[in-house]
């Protein structure tokens, strides 16, 4: 008869193989990704034409390692303090908001968000399609009205199911006061592929117009969505965009339950090209990303990964041309084109210890802000008591924390640098022994017992907007 050793050991080999072999089983198998190692990056090599090798080396005992840091990252703190709330107005308005953006040069909030979101908690692993009746719809809010109600927008020209989650803007609209704003939305239609609509947002009556919808086989579970500069659609200025998928396997697909139960990186991050009407995987191996915003230098972006703990910047490289780019047939003037697919590395870290939803960065103040759950799991207790009462009050809270990023100066080699505030250096010695670096520090803290639940947070400078997964309208916030 064996050991108890035994069984022990075959229990141990067994969650091995399945934490390694999902992730991997996605992608190897198509001998489409050229992976190398198990650090997880926008693309070792972009866009891996015919003839890629598809290699790639795991270990299943670091995954196994992670696996015991994420399940104490989602149990989160024992007690969440209260402070910073004085700083914030409870907005009443709309509710089950799943994004909230800022088109600054209108200093006008964007909020995404839908009566039938407690039945659609993709990232939750929550969805029942027999319970979903409304459709949702954007909201703007006046910023230079502080404490103003929110306005609900109706779509001129739209047809069909309405469910919106991440929210961006074209980047070319962002100069001067535009006439027109082209606005992209997540739409999460009942068991579909989530799409992307690109509506015309005009100021001047605060109107709402669709233009056209884009789908790709890659959006199976997008979330949020980061407008990029990198190229536009010559007739109607549909910018180039990065989708997050917060998972790596949809609601239908059995590896999704191995995937939650083990907190696997599988989620992938998707580009979408204007001129070639295409999509791509460009990002693998991510744990549950909750954000992307365009980041300092231009062609960079912020990812944050809500399992994962950590806030991430990648650089967009020109790793190997005969991977990422690409002739094509343009979409918009029908004659041949060279697209370029993004070869993203990442460049910076920033350990938050925290279950990130949320960050925003505002290039033209620097004001970078997250917004995180200090108790993951409260939260997914929340979502499941809301899913049978929406309307029912939970028995656990779910708070929230803002945290707002300052430069401090570091020593260099170090591997995890802690910021020297109090000491003063020698400029010349910059960047040889010294050097600037990003660290996040709470600015406000709340147990969930008057708004909690967060979903998304948007900054302009130090104004602070966040949107709700469950409560009732949203905050605004001055932290300076």
């Amino acid at each position: 008869m064996p050991s108890p050793m035994f069984y022990v050991g075959s229990a141990m080999v067994a969650v091995i193989g399945i934490a390694a072999y999902l992730p991997r089983h996605k992608y190897i198998d198509k001998h489409y990704r050229n992976l190398q190692g198990y650090r997880r990056t926008f693309a070792d090599v972009a866009y891996p034409g015919p003839g890629s090798s598809g290699r790639c080396t795991f270990s299943g005992a670091h995954n196994f390692t992670a696996v015991i840091r994420t399940k104490t990252l989602l149990e989160g703190i024992d007690v969440v303090p209260n402070f910073g709330m004085d700083k914030c107005q409870h907005v009443a308005g709309p509710s089950f908001c799943d994004d909230v953006r800022i088109q600054r040069s209108l200093n006008i909030g964007f909020l995404a968000c839908d009566p039938s979101f407690p039945y659609r908690n993709y990232a939750a692993s929550i969805f029942d399609e027999s319970k979903i009746k409304e459709d949702g719809a954007l909201w703007v809010y006046d910023l230079n009205k502080r404490g103003s109600p929110a306005e609900k927008l109706t779509i001129k020209g739209f047809k069909g199911p309405f469910h919106p989650s991440g929210v961006s803007f074209a980047p070319t609209s962002e100069d001067g006061t535009p006439a027109r704003v082209v606005v992209l939305v997540v739409n999460h239609v009942p068991n579909e592929i989530p799409r992307v609509e690109v509506l015309y947002y005009y100021p001047a009556r605060k109107s709402l117009v669709y233009k056209k919808t884009i789908s790709s086989e890659y959006f199976h579970a997008a979330n949020k969505i980061a407008a990029s500069g990198a190229a536009s659609h010559l007739n109607d200025d549909t910018p180039a965009f990065f989708v997050t998928n917060d998972h790596g396997y949809n609601l239908t697909n059995w590896k999704r339950e191995y995937e939650e139960k083990y907190n696997l990186p599988a989620s992938s991050v998707v580009f979408y090209h204007p001129r070639a009407d295409r999509a791509q995987e460009v990002g693998w191996r991510f744990q549950m990303p909750g954000a992307i915003v365009p980041a300092n230098p231009p062609n960079s972006y912020w990812l944050a990964l809500g399992k994962g703990g950590t806030l991430e910047r990648y650089h967009s490289h020109m790793v190997s041309a005969e991977h990422q780019e690409q002739t094509v047939l343009s979409a918009d003037t029908r004659e041949p084109i060279t697209v370029s697919w993004p070869g993203m590395m990442m460049e910076e870290t920033i350990h938050t210890a925290k279950v990130n939803v949320g960050m925003d960065y505002d290039a033209a103040t620097k004001g970078f802000y997250t917004v995180s759950h200090p108790r993951w799991n409260d939260y997914l207790q929340h979502a499941k008591e809301k899913f049978e009462d929406k309307d029912g009050k939970p028995s656990v809270k779910a708070g929230f924390v803002i945290s707002k990023g300052t430069e401090y100066t570091v020593q260099q080699g170090q591997v995890r640098p802690k910021p020297l505030k109090d000491v003063e250096f020698d400029p010349s010695e910059f960047p040889r022994r010294y050097r600037k670096k990003l660290f996040v520090e709470e600015v406000v803290s709340h147990d969930g017992s008057e708004f909690g639940a967060p979903s998304a947070i948007a900054n302009t400078g130090d104004r602070v907007l966040v949107s709700s997964h469950y409560d009732h309208g949203f905050l605004d916030c001055d932290l300076s």
